[in-house]
């Protein structure tokens, strides 16, 4: 069963009714600490839970069709938006500074909070579900929390061809420059920014411009979009910094160790460049993980292509049911 140690600080947040999935402030017991969260159906539910950390690119719920599919194959979906990404602050400066970010001092600290809200709200079997970015934090929760009990690795930034894959070109040279300099990173954030309050929707579609089932993800949920674009509107340059220096220089080379006696599977989607392919089978080889290729999506594929994600799980679930 859940417990019911994690409770609700509305604070001064204006109530949404009408949003099934609206995130809102957890504390995490015995602590200061707030996470933000959406619990699928709102009440923690006796059942296994499908864990989603947000990448930087889209810190916003799956869809409400997504969360009942799950609903309905017998997961609930938590999905957990990152520190510094939302309502909630970000990591302390401090942790945000070059040094801290190479050591992976920030990354440690994001991955604690995450084990401490999993341990707070008592969840058990959980199937743990990273997207882009956040796929360095759920390499570290994996081995950090015993209750989950599998972890799809969806688009993990982790090898050299991630440069082949950003497109539109003007945005590959924007993120580059966030790398390069604080005062790069500066001009490259207030460009995105800009890109972003006048027209979200447009750099979702040049940002998804791959992908088919990508771009109708986005028509589908324009208004996520939106939101989504308010959202980055509010990241941090440090945050931004420490996130993509983590994902695509710091936190390249997993331990092929950890990873090959562990329970996770890499997700992608047929919707990509060639290069990309190439490179993350023979990562996936290295690493010791089975990769599976969905025929829709790309950045975000479990979304588009859920039928995928399910078979996945499913396998999971009779795997585990065959060893018992």
């Amino acid at each position: 069963m859940h417990g019911v140690n994690a409770t609700v600080s509305e604070g001064d947040w204006p109530e949404k009714p009408s949003d099934p999935r609206r995130l809102r402030p957890y504390k995490l017991a015995d602590t200061s600490i707030e996470m933000e969260l959406m619990i699928h159906r709102e009440e923690l539910a006796d059942r296994p839970t499908l864990l989603i950390i947000n990448s930087i690119d889209f810190p916003i719920p799956p869809s409400f069709g997504f969360c009942e599919k799950m609903w309905a194959a017998g997961y609930q979906v938590i999905f957990c938006r990152r520190p510094g990404f939302g309502n909630i602050p970000g990591l302390p400066p401090a942790l945000l500074e070059r040094n801290q970010v190479k050591n992976r001092s920030a990354i440690a600290s994001e991955t604690a909070l995450f084990s401490l809200l999993i341990n707070s709200l008592e969840l058990r079997d959980v199937a743990l579900l990273g997207l882009g970015s956040s796929n360095s934090i759920c390499y570290r929760l994996t081995q950090l929390n015993p209750e989950i009990q599998f972890t799809i690795y969806s688009n993990p930034l982790f090898h050299p061809a991630i440069w082949d894959v950003i497109k539109p070109p003007w945005l590959k040279r924007m993120i580059r420059q966030t790398l390069l300099s604080r005062s790069g990173l500066k001009i490259a954030v207030r460009g995105l920014k800009a890109v972003l309050r006048r027209d979200p929707i447009w750099f979702y579609r040049q940002f998804a411009q791959k992908s088919a089932g990508d771009q109708q993800y986005v028509s589908r949920n324009l208004e996520d979009f939106r939101e989504s674009g308010r959202m980055l509107q509010n990241i941090t340059p440090e945050t931004f910094y420490y996130d993509l220096q983590n994902a695509l220089i710091e936190d390249t080379r997993w331990d092929p160790e950890i990873t090959s006696a562990s329970n996770a599977i890499i997700l992608s989607g047929h919707e990509t460049t060639a290069n990309w392919k190439s490179a993350i089978t023979a990562e996936a080889k290295r690493l010791g993980l089975p990769i599976v290729f969905a025929k829709s999506g790309d950045l975000f594929v479990p979304y588009a292509s859920q039928d995928a994600l399910l078979d996945i799980l499913k396998s999971h679930a009779m795997a585990n049911s065959e060893a018992l």
